[in-house]
Parts: structure tokens; C-alpha cells; sequence
């Protein structure tokens, strides 16, 4: 039996942030949380009780020790991260509210993460897991990931294990041609696919109906497991070439990032129980959640979930 239930390999992120109340440009403090969408996916599972792990770089010193705190904090094994000279990639975020939009400022280049080569990863320790997920933004970041990556497919579907794959273009990292390049060929070896309407817009010049962008999504990807992401509208699947919706939760607003993580983390704790559309339900919950807390990983419990699945009413827990 595999010793993970979700294995991930992705960059981690310090994440600076002002209150919705101030700006960027005159902040006298910053808050900080790692970010990172694969260890956000991976703190929401573990929040689950699954068994999850994390590989990546992270840079030496007392940075990376952070990192590797706020991870064993949320449940996830980091046996097999690298550690190297390089640095932590920040990731700056003006939490606005109406009219001001969100602003994000990276400043990522050079990091850990972008210094591994594929003879860095254990993978044996990366394939002792029942799922591989793995998302679009790390082959963005450099040549060598974008090889990690392709090779960390190749290998799981060679060995059998599940590949899931959060689309997550960013569209500060690289183009929109640049992803459909690099993506399309990857896709070819993914079993379970989360792709917003936006990111099939931009990416694969695919748009209409969700019946339509979920059947051209299907010409690309071999897998059985196809959402597609609405945002507000909330996600659907095909299911016997039947469409499935489900909505979306509503949520009080504190915190915009890491949403489509959680929901990310909701199908995969579906799939591992064998059913993909309470997958879905689950992460229009858990996405929900991740709306209502400060940083990017949440947490919660099976317990929560379980309430908030069969009770869709904001009440007192006395």
C-alpha cells in the first residue's frame, strides 16, 4: 500500500500581506504566511486526515526552516525536500476590497525550487503515493521544472499512479501560447484535470458552453476526471456524457487567494474515496473556507466539512 494518499511537487512562496484597509505602496507591516498552490491543496487534505508529502527546494537557513515549520504544522511530510543555497521566492498581496482589485507582486526568480534538476528528486519517495498532483504553474518557472515535471508524470502513469493536474495559468510567469505549448503534450499524461473557463480561454482558445469547453478538454486530456472551475458559477464534469453542475458556496470575503487549491484538494479527496462529483461538493465547501481565513492554507476538519455539507445555514457551534 502506498505510505501518501497525495503526493505534490510545486514552489513554496513567502507571502507579505497588508490588511484590505491599507496599500502596497505606504504598508508599515507586513503579515506573513507560506503560500504555494500544491502545499495549499496538500494543508487542506491533510486538514482531512490524508496522508499528503510535499517535494521541492527550499533554500538553507533560518528561511527555509520557516518554510519547513509552517508545513509540519499542517500535517504534510517533507522527508524528501532539497535544500541548496538559493532563496525563497515572495509573493506580495494588496488584499483589496471593492472597487480595488486584488494586487499581486512576485518576486520569485531564481528560486530553490528553479535550481533542482530531475537527479535531485527522490522519486521513489514521489511515487509512493496514490496521487501525484501537479499544476501548471511550476513548469513556468523554469526549464528544469518544466523537465521535473513532465518527467513526474511519465513516470507515475508508467507506474500507475493517478496524476492530477490544476491547470493555474499565471499569467505573469508566462504566455498564453508559451503555456499551450508546454501544457498540451503534459496533459497527455494526466488522469484527473481541474481547468477553469478562464485558463481554456486564454490557454487552449477554447470557450461556450461548459458542455462544449468540457468536451474539447476531453480531445486533449486521456483522463476519465475533467472539471471545469466557474468561479462564482461553481464547476462541472461530464459523467456518462451527462453534465453535472455543482455550485458554488457563498462566503464572506476576507481573503481571496488559495480558493481553487482547496476546491483543488475536495475533488482529489473525492476521487480517493471513489466518487468525483462529492469530490466537487466538497471543494465548492472547502474553497468556501479558504474565502474565510487569512493565508493561503487553510484549516478545517473532516468534522466541519461533514457539518457544512449537510448544513447550509450560518449558525452558532455552542
Amino acid at each position: 500500500m502506498p505510505r501518501f494518499d497525495v503526493t505534490a511537487f510545486g514552489e513554496a512562496l513567502l507571502r507579505l500581506s497588508v490588511p484590505a484597509s491599507a496599500r502596497l505602496q505606504t504598508a508599515a507591516r507586513f503579515d506573513a504566511h507560506l503560500g504555494g498552490a500544491e502545499a495549499n491543496a496538500l494543508a487542506a487534505l491533510a486538514s482531512l486526515g490524508r496522508r499528503c508529502s510535499w517535494l521541492s527546494g527550499l533554500p538553507e537557513g533560518d528561511l527555509g526552516r520557516w518554510a519547513l515549520r509552517a508545513l509540519a504544522t499542517a500535517g504534510i511530510d517533507t522527508g524528501a525536500v532539497v535544500r541548496n543555497p538559493a532563496r525563497l521566492g515572495n509573493l506580495f498581496l494588496e488584499n483589496a476590497v471593492a472597487p480595488r482589485p486584488v494586487k499581486v507582486i512576485y518576486d520569485r526568480a531564481d528560486s530553490a525550487i528553479t535550481q533542482l534538476t530531475a537527479s535531485d528528486i527522490d522519486w521513489n519517495f514521489l511515487l509512493d503515493t496514490h496521487v501525484v498532483h501537479l499544476t501548471g504553474i511550476t513548469p513556468a518557472l523554469s526549464d528544469s521544472c518544466h523537465q521535473i515535471v513532465i518527467e513526474a508524470a511519465e513516470r507515475a502513469r508508467g507506474q500507475g499512479v493517478t496524476v492530477s493536474f490544476d491547470v493555474n495559468y499565471r499569467s505573469k510567469l508566462w504566455s498564453p501560447e508559451g503555456a499551450a505549448a508546454a501544457l498540451e503534450p503534459l496533459l497527455e499524461h494526466v488522469d484527473i484535470l481541474i481547468c477553469g473557463a478562464a485558463d481554456a480561454r486564454s490557454v487552449f482558445g477554447v470557450e461556450g458552453t461548459p458542455r462544449a469547453i468540457l468536451g474539447h478538454l476531453q480531445q486533449l486530456c486521456p483522463g476519465d476526471h475533467i472539471v471545469l472551475t466557474q468561479g462564482a458559477e461553481g464547476a462541472s464534469t461530464l459523467v456518462a456524457d451527462e453534465l453535472v453542475h455543482v455550485p458554488a458556496r457563498p462566503a464572506e470575503v476576507v481573503d481571496r487567494l488559495g480558493a481553487g487549491d482547496a476546491f483543488a484538494a475536495g475533488v482529489l479527496d473525492g476521487f480517493l474515496d471513489g466518487d468525483l462529483v462529492a469530490g466537487m461538493q466538497r471543494g465548492a465547501v472547502l474553497g468556501a473556507l479558504a474565502l474565510t481565513q487569512d493565508g493561503d492554507m487553510i484549516a478545517t476538519s473532516r468534522r466541519e466539512l461533514n457539518d457544512l455539507l449537510a448544513d447550509t445555514e450560518t449558525r452558532v457551534d455552542r
